[in-house]
């Protein structure tokens, strides 16, 4: 019988972690350095990624929270990467 285990459970907060985190670091809500805060958020999506690839491969599991968990998790980093790339734009570097 398929269940869903800490795995999927896990994959799914790690996922959803990363955005509001990444939004009130950017506004200092929290009191964070800037790289330290990023490197968090990093590591929360490279997990949440890790952990939901596990639980699709077990046999054992059901797949659809993982497979939420990446789609979110993808979603997470592709706004990240295009906050970080559209900060840049308007402030280009000295050159």
């Amino acid at each position: 019988m398929k269940t869903f285990s800490w795995l999927s459970c896990w994959s799914l907060i790690l996922s959803i972690f990363p955005l509001p985190f990444f939004i009130a670091i950017l506004y200092r809500f929290i009191r964070i350095g800037f790289y330290s805060g990023l490197a968090l958020v990093v590591l929360s999506i490279i997990l949440s990624l890790v952990f939901a690839v596990m639980a699709i491969t077990k046999k054992t599991e059901k797949n659809i929270l993982a497979g939420v968990a990446i789609y979110i998790a993808l979603f997470s980093a592709g706004t990240l990467v295009f906050i970080a790339m559209m900060g840049q734009t308007f402030n280009p570097p000295n050159t």
